[in-house]
């Protein structure tokens, strides 16, 4: 028993992790690409791109962690139908129940980690990921400056123009700025970025003149000329408010009485029970015939899988408009879940011996 039990839990969890390994490099490269070539145009800063990524990362977790699992053990087992191995495992009197109890030994414990993505960390890097967006959507800042391209701020009233870079060294520089009393307009031959005590990011132009237009009126002017003259490239953000409920703690969430509360904190404890009843029906949903291949139910597979999880995503809009009752919230997806699932254990409870 002990080397069955090895033998099956090695198979199914080196398949789940190739699986997570794929969706994994699937997802982030996609997320990469996307804001590389944000990066690339100048709307989205360079220094926040691993940031997003590992953010990223960790929300995609508790959705890859359950799928990886139940293709893992469908693989897995489908490939020990196909080569006969289970006809033999069969033989020597371990029925589906005992085959379930093994693979539980994995498929709790990957339940238990989702439970901790879904009710503590996931919340927390979602609440880093608004903050991440307050502050690029809040400050004022022209930080990836482009050779050769005009680079707006945030809110558009300033502009910046680099002829060239060398060395960290901006060389020819044009910038120009509007606010409700004026325009400016300045030329500088040369720039460069320092740093304050407080990280806080300058721009520092030398041997430049600065031209402000004082009225669009009677078009008067003022010219200055300078040595050196430094702009902040940011200021101070306003007061991040949380009010996602996505993004709030689970402890929060027990605290708020609010139907929206209710949904999120529901929707959290969903995903770990969602593992469990996928890990125990993917092991009938494994079954194919010899002459099959391995990877015969893997289509019926993704089906189920991604109907289950539309499902909840559809019972939890319901709870939010009010259309079922409280006292059902989100749990009755799981529950008919369960209930095919508890169906097709009994009913084939004494068929895996006689299976050809």
């Amino acid at each position: 028993m002990k080397i069955l039990e090895k033998y099956l839990l090695k198979e199914i969890l080196g398949s789940s992790l190739s699986v997570l390994l794929i969706f994994m490099v699937i997802l982030s490269s996609n997320t990469m690409l996307r804001l590389i070539e944000e990066a690339s145009v100048g709307t989205f800063p360079t220094y926040l791109l691993f940031p997003i990524i590992s953010v990223k990362i960790t929300q995609y977790s508790i959705y890859i962690i359950p799928i990886s699992l139940f293709f893992g053990i469908i693989i897995s087992l489908g490939r020990f139908y196909n080569n006969n191995e289970m006809a033999v495992i069969s033989a020597s009197g371990q029925s589906i129940m005992d085959i379930a109890k093994i693979i539980s030994k994995i498929v709790v414990p990957s339940a238990l980690i989702v439970a901790l993505f879904s009710l503590y960390i996931t919340p927390s890097a979602t609440e880093y990921r608004y903050k991440l967006e307050h502050r690029l959507n809040s400050e004022e800042r022209i930080e990836e400056i482009k050779p050769g391209r005009f680079t707006s701020s945030q809110n558009g009233e300033a502009t910046f123009f680099v002829e060239s870079t060398d060395d960290k060294k901006l060389n020819n520089i044009f910038f120009s700025s509007s606010d409700s009393i004026g325009s400016t307009v300045e030329n500088s031959e040369s720039a460069s970025y320092i740093k304050d005590e407080n990280d806080q990011r300058f721009i520092v132009l030398k041997n430049g003149r600065i031209t402000e237009v004082l009225s669009s009126v009677n078009a008067s002017t003022r010219t200055t000329e300078y040595d050196e003259h430094g702009i902040m490239l940011g200021q101070e953000l306003s007061v991040f408010i949380n009010s996602k409920y996505e993004a709030k703690s689970t402890y929060e969430l027990f605290s708020i009485d609010s139907l929206e509360s209710k949904a999120e904190l529901q929707s959290r404890l969903m995903l770990p029970i969602a593992t469990i009843i996928l890990g125990f029906i993917a092991l009938p949903l494994s079954y194919s015939a010899p002459r099959k291949g391995r990877y015969d139910k893997v289509f019926l597979g993704a089906l189920i899988y991604f109907t289950y999880f539309i499902g909840m995503s559809i019972t939890k809009k319901m709870f939010l408009l009010n259309l079922t009752p409280v006292f059902l919230g989100l749990w009755w997806i799981h529950l008919i879940m369960i209930t095919i699932v508890a169906k097709i254990y009994y009913q084939d409870k004494n068929m895996i011996p006689g299976r050809q």
